[in-house]
C-alpha cells in the first residue's frame, strides 16, 4: 500500500468496482533485484498463440498495442525499464522501452508487425547492448516483420486504408491524463484516411489476462515459494527495542532472494507501530518497540509474475488482548469476503460482506481501502471489477483497520485462485491466524 505499486489502495479498488469499462494497471515498476534483462519466461509460441487468439476476436482491422516508455533521468544512471502488462503478455518482451506492436488480422501475408526504437550506439555503451533487427529478434518474439517505430504511422496508415478500421486496445484513462499514445496515433491515421473509424476493444485484453494459464499460475506459486520465505525469515528475526525497519527490510529481502525470487513484486512495507496507520508509509528507520504490531506488505516475483501478500504480528511474539481481538475482526472480514468468491460473484458484494464485518462492530470507519485487486504480470493486475469474476483469476483479499490514536495498522492480504466451485487460497505456507502466528514465533 505505497505510492509506487497502489494507485491508491485507499479508494482505488472501491473506486474502480464502480465504474462499467475495464480497468486495467498502468506499469507498475517491481523494484528490488536485477530483472533478467531479455528474458522470456515462455517459448515464442505461447505468445504466437495470444496474438492469435486476439486477432480470433478482433476479425479485421488494426490493433496497435505500445509498450511502456523509459523512464526520463537527469541522472547519469538510467533507473531498471519495467514493460507494460499488455506488452509484455503478448510478446514476451521485457527490455525493449518503445516497443509497438501491430495485428492486423485480416491481412493475407503478414499480420504482426514488431516495431522497435532506433538504436543509439553511444548511450548502449553506457546502458544496455540491444540487438540489431534480424532473424534474432525474429525468432525470440516469433514475429516476422520488424521495424524501426520511426515508420509507425506509415505502416498503421496504409493498413487503415484497407481495412477502414482501428481498433483501440486501451487503456481508458482519467480525462486529466495524458492521451494514450495510440489515440494520438489513431487521430493522426482517421484525419488521412477518409471512412476510418476507431472502435473501443479496451476491455478484449483484461478478459484475456483475466484467466490465467497453468504456465503463469505455475511462476505465481514460485513468486509465492519465495515470498513465504521472506516473511517466515522476517518473523524469526525480529528484534523489539534492537532493531529498525530498514534492518527487518533487508532480512525480508534477502529471504526472498533465498527462496528463488527474481524481483520485487513492489516497494516492500515494513512500518511498525503507529507507522502501519499510514497507508503510504515508505521505506522508514523507526526503532521496532516491544508493544508494537509489525505490518509486512511485501512479495517477491518470478519470472515477470507478481504476488500481493500482508502480515501483520506482534513483534513480542503475543498479541495482547486488545492486539487479538483487533487482528481477529480483520480476519473476520477477510473470511467473510472469501466465502463469497466463486466464478460469478461480483467484486461490490465481497467487499460488502467484509464492510459489514467491521460495521457491525462498529469500525467501519477504520477501514479505508478497498477490498483487494487482480494480481498477475502487473501486482494490479488486468480485469473488470463490474464483471462477475471467472474461474482462473487470481486475486487479492486484503481488509484492514488503521487506528492512529491506538498506535497500530493491520492488514491481512492473501492471494486467491479463483475455482470452478469456490477459490484456493495460495498463500497458506505463511503463518496467518493468531495461533499459528504465535506458535511460530514462539519457535
Amino acid at each position: 500500500m505505497h505510492l509506487t505499486r497502489r494507485s491508491l489502495l485507499a479508494g482505488a479498488a472501491a473506486a474502480t468496482a464502480s465504474l462499467s469499462i475495464s480497468i486495467r494497471a498502468q506499469v507498475l515498476p517491481p523494484p528490488g533485484f536485477a530483472t533478467p534483462t531479455g528474458t522470456f519466461p515462455f517459448a515464442p509460441e505461447v505468445y504466437r498463440e495470444r496474438r492469435a487468439k486476439l486477432m480470433a476476436t478482433l476479425k479485421d482491422g488494426v490493433a496497435v498495442i505500445h509498450g511502456a516508455e523509459r523512464e526520463r533521468t537527469s541522472g547519469p544512471v538510467s533507473p531498471p525499464f519495467y514493460q507494460s502488462g499488455d506488452f509484455a503478455w503478448l510478446t514476451g518482451i521485457v527490455d525493449e522501452p518503445g516497443a509497438v506492436l501491430v495485428l492486423a488480422p485480416a491481412e493475407r501475408t503478414y499480420r504482426e508487425f514488431l516495431l522497435l526504437p532506433s538504436r543509439d550506439v553511444e548511450t548502449e555503451r553506457w546502458d544496455v547492448e540491444r540487438l540489431p533487427l534480424g532473424s534474432l529478434i525474429e525468432q525470440r518474439t516469433g514475429i516476422q516483420r520488424v521495424r524501426r517505430t520511426s515508420g509507425l504511422d506509415g505502416l498503421v496508415t496504409q493498413l487503415a486504408a484497407r481495412s477502414r478500421t482501428l481498433h483501440f486496445m486501451g487503456p481508458i484513462t482519467s480525462a486529466s491524463a495524458p492521451v494514450p499514445p495510440a489515440m494520438e496515433l489513431y487521430g493522426r491515421v482517421m484525419s488521412h484516411v477518409p471512412g476510418c473509424t476507431m472502435k473501443d476493444q479496451s476491455a478484449l485484453l483484461p478478459t484475456l489476462r483475466t484467466v490465467k494459464e497453468p504456465r503463469e499460475l505455475e511462476l505465481m506459486r514460485k513468486a509465492l515459494a519465495a515470498t513465504q520465505a521472506g516473511h517466515l525469515a522476517a518473523m524469526k528475526a525480529v528484534r523489539p527495542g534492537k532493531m529498525t525497519e530498514r534492518q527487518l527490510t533487508a532480512v525480508l529481502e534477502d529471504g526472498f532472494r533465498q527462496g528463488g525470487g527474481e524481483g520485487l513484486s513492489y516497494d516492500s512495507i515494513v512500518a511498525t507501530g503507529r507507522n502501519a496507520a499510514s497507508l503510504h508509509y515508505a521505506h522508514g528507520n523507526a526503532l521496532i518497540g516491544a508493544q508494537d504490531l509489525v505490518l509486512i506488505d511485501a512479495a517477491a516475483s518470478v519470472g515477470s509474475y507478481a504476488c500481493d501478500i500482508t502480515r501483520t504480528f506482534p513483534a513480542s511474539g503475543r498479541f495482547t488482548a486488545q492486539q487479538r481481538a483487533d487482528y481477529e475482526l480483520v480476519m473476520a472480514a477477510q473470511d467473510a469476503a472469501a466465502r463469497l468468491l466463486k466464478p460469478g460473484v461480483i467484486h461490490e458484494d465481497m467487499t460488502e460482506a467484509a464492510s459489514a464485518v467491521f460495521r457491525k462492530a462498529g469500525r467501519i470507519d477504520e477501514f479505508t481501502h478497498g477490498l483487494g485487486h487482480f494480481v498477475g504480470l502487473d501486482v494490479h493486475d488486468a480485469g473488470d471489477y463490474a464483471k462477475p469474476i471467472p474461474a482462473g483469476a487470481v486475486i487479492t483479499i486484503e481488509p484492514g483497520l488503521y487506528n492512529q490514536p491506538a498506535n497500530q495498522g493491520i492488514r491481512i492480504e492473501d492471494l486467491y485462485l479463483v475455482t470452478p466451485t469456490g477459490c484456493e487460497r495460495l498463500s497458506t505456507g505463511i503463518p496467518r491466524t493468531v495461533a499459528e502466528i504465535e506458535a511460530f514465533m514462539a519457535r
